[in-house]
């Protein structure tokens, strides 16, 4: 099976329409008993589970609630859904994508600061510290689960309305969206730095025209494509919305 930036969105707008609760390391599960258990057992979310937002949760018992946490929105959507199923048969299948935010975040492929956000449905932003992560899905609009004064598991929010420093195309995801909403750009990037002055040219050579001289520091726009030629490594790059090369050897990403 694909997954995809729609399917993501898809799954978190009929997430947003199931009555949920925060649950730290929750996978969208039916709230009971031993899913309480079995979460306020884990080895570190111990202090996430006190007495009294036990005793909130058990009190949601039999009324149809599903809990999850932020990163479990994501993964449930490739795990197997909403309910008992969102622990098989994709969990066992896959579980190298059981990922934290964190981690996630470092095994994309296309990722930055929030700034260089393509305005694309589906793909994640983060906070800084990686202690939270939401779905964008178009608008200016995020849905998240959460526990904070926006709510008390899944609910909608603006971009704006939260500190967001990162974005990413999940790992696992296939993009499916095509172009931005800024209709200028095509695709996600991975955004680099230079570590040392760089000149960005019209062709892949060390005889194509200088468009450009960026100073150590800049931010880039790479899409991820490179080739060799004349004893140089040239990384594709996006300059003022036309493909541009450069010595690959000069930025970091």
């Amino acid at each position: 099976m694909t997954y995809t930036n729609s399917g993501l969105v898809k799954h978190c707008k009929e997430a947003l329409k199931l009555k949920t609760v925060y649950m730290w390391g929750g996978l969208f599960r039916e709230v009971t008993k031993d899913y309480i258990n079995l979460l306020s057992g884990i080895q570190g979310y111990q202090s996430q589970y006190p007495a009294a937002r036990k005793a909130h949760l058990n009190g949601l018992i039999g009324k149809g609630y599903y809990g999850c946490d932020c990163v479990g929105l994501v993964k449930s959507y490739y795990f197997g859904g909403f309910g008992l199923k969102a622990n098989a048969p994709g969990y066992s299948k896959h579980k190298n994508w059981d990922y934290n935010v964190g981690t996630m975040y470092n095994a994309a492929k296309f990722k930055g600061k929030i700034s260089s956000m393509p305005k694309k449905e589906g793909v994640l932003v983060m906070t800084s510290d990686f202690g939270h992560v939401g779905v964008y899905i178009g608008n200016g609009e995020v849905i998240e689960c959460t526990l904070s004064k926006f709510g008390d598991g899944v609910v909608k929010t603006k971009l704006k309305d939260r500190n967001w420093a990162l974005w990413c195309q999940c790992p696992v995801i296939v993009d499916d969206t095509g172009v931005t909403e800024t209709g200028t750009e095509v695709g996600v990037y991975i955004i680099g730095k230079t570590n040392a002055p760089v000149n960005v040219r019209k062709t892949a050579s060390i005889t194509g025209a200088v468009v450009t001289k960026l100073p150590k520091g800049t931010d880039v726009k790479m899409t991820g494509k490179s080739m060799k030629n004349g004893g140089y490594t040239w990384a594709e790059i996006l300059y003022n919305g036309k493909t541009c090369y450069c010595d690959k050897q000069w930025v970091d990403c």
